[in-house]
């Protein structure tokens, strides 16, 4: 003879029971759902997150219970008895209470909805489902309308962005950008955490008011308080062990844990199912340390902040087997229950443990990034600001027939070259180094006079550059690295020199030279017309004038420009000095020029540095 044994709920043996136990869940439910209220309207100046609160409550709670009558109605039983005994508000009120209060009263719905219908009554009603029927819905609404789930009320009476008491990141968010470490980048208070003085879901609004109806709700016999205990002093375990490895605040950073996110309201109203967790006692235990063990595994290493709800969820599916391995009289074999208790606990440290060293070999590894990161940046602003000083390191000698002859540092300093550079339109005609006595005899010295050129590159230079024309927008970009480096970079400065002069209208009156050119600033179709005035003499530049900056931000580069009044405190000290009174040559040296105008001060910049080296 087979006998086979089915699991059922413990609350379906005594009928009075199970409605003295959903009674008294019901009233510990309405007091958390009175308190969000209340805390909606205490610390808002508007009423519309309280209406919106309420609203999530009452649509919640309206669809379950529609749902459960249209099931009755569909299999012909009594409503009344059908809603009675499926106690469909309890699970509509949990679903609410996991949702933010920006939530759209359309997903409430269809959240409600799933949790009764497929959470419940599809596995055969109350006291016969697997999970936990409000985090189906709530898991499923995530999944699907995730970006609709909002902790703020958006558009709502006119009122936008009415936020949940801050417009920061939830608590869980903001950790676990940290790595779950916090530190200055956490912006909440323990006292924070413990009020709910922080944007999350309903059910989050005070954590000690939840623990206080748990205790009363556990006293009452309402359900074990092994689960809640586990669970909870598990996540206090495992967080210390946390704490402990990254010298963070043992006192207090265990506490933390417990009071951001769902954890208190998971572990007292979702965990304590009797339907979805274990019969026996050790079984619960076990239990409740499973759901410490992964919620904290999902904070420490997943994507998603949160471990709460599908902790709860996946041991759920674990029950069964919790209670297949845990049979027989609960106080007998004492030693063993035990020693698996301790088994599960030092499995859990481990596995924490070895998150934890993971994650501090990923900073490391993230700051040795950021370093070498900051060292390549640092290396390359370096070479541009070179680059930079290089470009107008040139001077005229004399103006010729159809050029001039440019003065420009080689490899010697001391002894610099002479290039005769002539240009017509954007055809540099020709290029022809008069003096060269500071290069090195066997690589600069042959790249001039192209004498047994000592490397390809040096070739390659010589016969483009130096013996026929070329275009002028060729002359960006050349390799300079011939084995030669100085000598090319000298040449090239030279050509970009008389390209400049070229292309500059320029007015002289003794020692004062007068220079009207275009120069990019913000808009590249719309240059800047910038007129210089330059004294050659005093080597100062006299007067900056404008004579179109309409490519110029309005708000932003034209208040610079004008002056009339400049955004930023940069940009008012760099139009004082440079643009309303007379400067040196060497001042415009180094110049900063995030200005928050930083294109228009550039192309200010760089014209002002061209008249300058135009002048010398």
């Amino acid at each position: 003879m087979k006998i086979t044994l089915q699991r059922t709920s413990p609350n379906y043996r005594q009928k009075l029971s199970t409605h003295r136990i959903m009674r008294d869940l019901t009233i510990g439910l309405l007091v958390i759902v009175a308190y969000s209220l209340y805390h909606f309207y205490y610390n808002y100046p508007t009423n519309e997150p309280l209406i919106a609160a309420a609203l999530i409550y009452v649509v919640s709670i309206v669809v379950g219970v529609a749902t459960e009558a249209v099931w009755g109605l569909i299999h012909k039983t009594n409503v009344l008895e059908q809603i009675k005994n499926g106690f469909p508000w309890v699970t509509a009120i949990i679903f609410a209470l996991t949702l933010p209060i920006g939530t759209p009263l359309y997903v409430v719905a269809i959240g409600s909805f799933i949790s009764i219908f497929l959470g419940k009554l599809v596995f055969g009603g109350f006291g016969q489902n697997i999970f936990n029927p409000a985090l189906v819905g709530r898991v499923l609404v995530h999944l699907s309308f995730g970006d609709k789930l909002l902790p703020y009320v958006e558009g709502m009476g006119g009122v936008q962005g009415i936020v949940d008491v801050t417009s920061t990141a939830t608590p869980a968010t903001m950790l676990a950008g940290t790595h779950w470490m916090g530190g200055t980048d956490f912006s909440y208070t323990l006292m924070d955490l413990i009020t709910g003085n922080h944007g999350g879901t309903l059910g989050e609004t005070c954590i000690w008011l939840i623990l206080l109806v748990g205790i009363v709700l556990a006293f009452r016999k309402v359900y074990d308080a092994r689960i809640p205990v586990a669970y909870l002093g598990t996540i206090l375990i495992l967080s210390g062990v946390y704490a402990l490895m990254n010298g963070l605040d043992l006192a207090t950073y265990p506490v933390m844990h417990l009071c951001i996110g769902g954890v208190a309201f998971g572990a007292i109203f979702m965990a304590t199912d009797p339907v979805t967790s274990p019969t026996s006692p050790l079984g619960k235990i076990v239990y409740g340390i499973g759901l410490g063990f992964l919620t904290m595994i999902i904070r420490l290493k997943a994507n998603y902040p949160e471990g709460v709800l599908f902790s709860i969820l996946l041991m759920n599916m674990l029950t069964p087997l919790i209670d297949s391995f845990i049979l027989g009289r609960t106080n007998t074999r004492i030693a063993k229950q035990w020693a698996t208790i301790a088994i599960c606990l030092g499995v859990s440290i481990g596995c924490v443990y070895g998150a934890g060293y993971s994650i501090q070999s990923d900073i490391a590894a993230a700051e040795a990034k950021a370093a070498a990161d900051a060292k390549k940046k640092e290396e390359a602003e370096k070479k541009k600001a070179e680059e930079e000083a290089n470009a107008f390191n040139w001077k005229v000698v004399k103006e010729v027939d159809g050029g001039f002859v440019m003065e420009t540092t080689g490899y010697n300093a001391d002894q610099p070259m002479k290039i005769e550079v002539k240009v017509s339109g954007d055809t540099v005609k020709s290029v022809k180094v008069l003096e060269a006595p500071g290069e090195t005899e066997y690589y600069g010295s042959e790249i001039v006079h192209g004498t047994e050129v000592a490397t390809e590159k040096g070739k390659a230079f010589h016969d483009k550059y130096l013996t026929g024309e070329f275009k002028t927008s060729e002359v960006d970009g050349i390799d300079t690295k011939t084995g030669a480096t100085m000598t090319t970079k000298g040449i090239v400065n030279a050509i970009k020199g008389a390209i400049i002069m070229s292309q500059l209208d320029r007015e002289v009156k003794g020692d004062t030279y007068v220079y009207t050119m275009s120069e990019v600033g913000y808009n590249a179709d719309q240059p800047m017309k910038i007129k210089i005035t330059v004294d050659k003499a005093k080597q100062v530049v006299k007067k900056i004038e404008f004579i179109d900056a309409s490519g110029e931000t309005e708000y932003y580069g034209a208040e610079l420009v004008h002056g009339t009044p400049v955004a930023t405190e940069k940009g008012k000290a760099f139009y004082d000095k440079y643009l309303a009174s007379e400067f040196g040559f060497a001042d415009i040296d180094g110049v900063d020029t995030k200005t928050g105008a930083t294109m228009t001060t550039k192309g200010i910049v760089t014209a002002i540095k061209k008249a300058i080296a135009a002048t010398k």
